[in-house]
């Protein structure tokens, strides 16, 4: 299990081996360089190595001095943490045929996949947003695209996939993948944007 997120602040009930009221600990956000600054009225410290802590007593008093976890420890203390601590949102793009809601071949796995990880982190919310390349009018584009994004909520549906929500949206030829000019079939713009919190 990789250690995603950059900050936590924990209760003093949470971390046993010290008297604190809050813990600030750096964790493994995946990217090259990690930094945060804590600060009170009475100093600030910087944490910038992964796993790096500070206790906070008061506002009146600056942070403890520095002290470090490993990963395995980290993870040993905080599992419950991790576990309802909620995922990264999650998008997968699905491509349609022109003029219709007819997914594209390599499509159709796509959205079997995002059926999979919306059973996998059910209950949640998952936003469907359609779009259209820039042929045609913007009134039948609107509802082309709206169109779309509601073939893959009903397929959603279909599936009783229990969701905190689930809404369609169609921007028509807005917002727009690759931008173009007008009257371009681009097929990229043939999409439906799946969103995954």
């Amino acid at each position: 299990m990789s250690i995603k997120s950059i900050l936590f602040l924990f209760s003093m009930l949470l971390f046993t081996s010290c008297s604190y009221k809050t813990t600030v600990l750096l964790l493994d956000s995946g990217k090259a360089k990690n930094a945060i600054i804590v600060s009170t009225n009475k100093g600030s410290t910087k944490l910038d190595k992964i796993g790096s802590f500070v206790g906070l007593d008061d506002k009146n008093r600056p942070p403890s001095k520095i002290e470090f976890l490993s990963e395995e420890e980290i993870k040993k203390r905080y599992a419950l943490l991790f576990q309802t601590t909620p995922k990264k949102p999650k998008t997968y793009i699905v491509y349609f045929k022109m003029n219709s809601t007819e997914l594209t071949e390599e499509s159709k796995k796509i959205l079997e996949e995002a059926l999979k990880t919306i059973k996998e982190r059910s209950p949640c919310m998952v936003d469907v947003i359609g779009h259209t390349d820039t042929v045609g009018s913007n009134a039948i584009n609107s509802k082309i695209s709206l169109k779309r994004a509601n073939f893959v909520k009903e397929m959603i549906v279909k599936k009783r996939i229990p969701t905190i929500s689930l809404t369609a949206k169609g921007y028509g030829e807005e917002v727009l993948l690759i931008k173009t000019a007008d009257n371009v079939a681009e097929a990229k713009n043939r999409n439906v944007e799946i969103f995954i919190k």
